[in-house]
């Protein structure tokens, strides 16, 4: 089984969203660092939420917002509109962790 837990800071606060079967889900994304002090980077991941997760996802994911997200990864290749070749790392989330001191440290998951 493919899993994937990352840590890092939230970019945008959570939107939800309605699929094409009219199911409502949230997505943010998490920023990821990489580097070290002497190269320093930043990866962007993709995160989508559904269920009892998307509900707190909705509530309490803000920009900022330091966050442990752990699920299923998926990747999408596509070519921009510059004609270059990319690529974007999606997280389908089964936990989630609010990890900021703002926040509760609210732990919560969506295993069944």
């Amino acid at each position: 089984m493919k899993r994937l837990t990352i840590t890092g800071n939230v970019g945008h606060d959570a939107v939800t969203r309605v699929d094409k079967a009219g199911e409502s889900f949230v997505t943010f994304s998490v920023g990821v660092s990489v580097g070290n002090k002497q190269a320093p980077k930043t990866d962007w991941v993709d995160v989508n939420c559904n269920g009892k997760l998307a509900e707190i996802a909705q509530s309490y994911v803000k920009k900022g917002t330091k966050v442990l997200i752990e699920g299923y990864p998926t990747t999408n290749a596509y070519i921009n509109r510059s004609g270059e070749a990319l690529s974007s790392l999606k997280l389908f989330a089964n936990h989630l962790e609010l990890l900021s001191k703002q926040d509760t440290e609210d732990e919560c998951s969506d295993e069944k």
